[in-house]
């Protein structure tokens, strides 16, 4: 455990330098229930926290990502559903754009020059379906829509695949591996997880995915982790976290996998480490 948060934190936006070394933490939620603006940087290497300059707009069920070499947050709820961009740009952060609509509860991820957002919710739809991407986060478009659509996903991009990790529809768990084309926009069902699973995270470490955590159902939160090979679909048990977490956000570090936060069902404010193992 390389250190500790302010404060207990679950459903925040996470975004990781291009060296990664660095993570910028944004918004969330605090175990007394509300929405924070506040935000920090987190150095991965020592576990120190430096405070930085408050949200425009406070979100939690929100999604983080590096645009532009830029910390940005996208969308998330407060009272109702948002459909805000906000950057960190001349040490503080501002208003950037838009989405198409309200979403909160989505997932991002990085790849390339672009930004790609995965389902999530509108305040209305059980889930949405479409898949949306930009180069500079005022500009968006939809390069695909998920044959089950979900919210509290979990995403991540191999090449030019988006594989998205089951998800919520209804207050019950998914458990369909969804695998989306980004050359043609297509997206089909491609496996099914070990068992239906929402609100976990996955993450790339030593050339596989670990897929960590999450939640069984409403009131369940699990441990387990496990290895996922694309070229196969198929999982493969890797042990299990040292608590029950869900809704935590997960990066990668140089040969490590940090996951920052997230409900034990309590608010956690821990870091974990995880290294491959031999």
């Amino acid at each position: 455990m390389p250190g500790r948060l302010p404060h207990p934190l679950a459903r925040e936006a996470v975004s990781i330098d291009p060296h990664g070394s660095l993570a910028v933490v944004a918004g969330g939620l605090l175990q007394s229930g509300v929405t924070t603006a506040s935000s920090y940087a987190l150095d991965l290497r020592s576990g120190h926290t430096k405070p930085l300059p408050d949200l425009p707009v406070a979100v939690h069920d929100t999604a983080g990502s590096f645009l532009r070499g830029r910390a940005t947050v996208i969308g998330g709820g407060n009272t109702s559903e948002q459909s805000v961009v906000q950057v960190r740009r001349a040490g503080r952060w501002r208003v950037l754009g838009h989405l198409p609509a309200a979403r909160s509860d989505l997932a991002a991820v990085a790849g390339g020059n672009e930004t790609f957002v995965v389902g999530g919710y509108d305040g209305s739809s059980a889930a949405i379906a479409s898949v949306l991407a930009s180069r500079d986060g005022r500009r968006w478009r939809t390069v695909g829509h998920l044959q089950v659509p979900v919210r509290y996903a979990a995403t991540a991009l191999v090449g030019s695949t988006l594989w998205v990790f089951g998800g919520e529809v209804n207050h019950h768990m998914v458990g369909a591996v969804q695998r989306v084309d980004l050359g043609t926009g297509r997206a089909r069902v491609a496996g099914h997880l070990p068992m239906a699973l929402g609100h976990s995270v996955v993450v790339r470490l030593g050339g596989q995915l670990l897929l960590a955590g999450g939640r069984t159902n409403r009131g369940t939160i699990t441990d387990h982790m496990w290895w996922f090979r694309p070229s196969s679909t198929r999982f493969h048990p890797a042990g299990r976290l040292p608590t029950p977490l869900a809704d935590s956000a997960a990066v990668p570090g140089a040969g490590a996998a940090y996951l920052i936060g997230g409900e034990t069902p309590a608010f956690s404010d821990r870091v974990l480490r995880l290294r491959p193992r031999g």
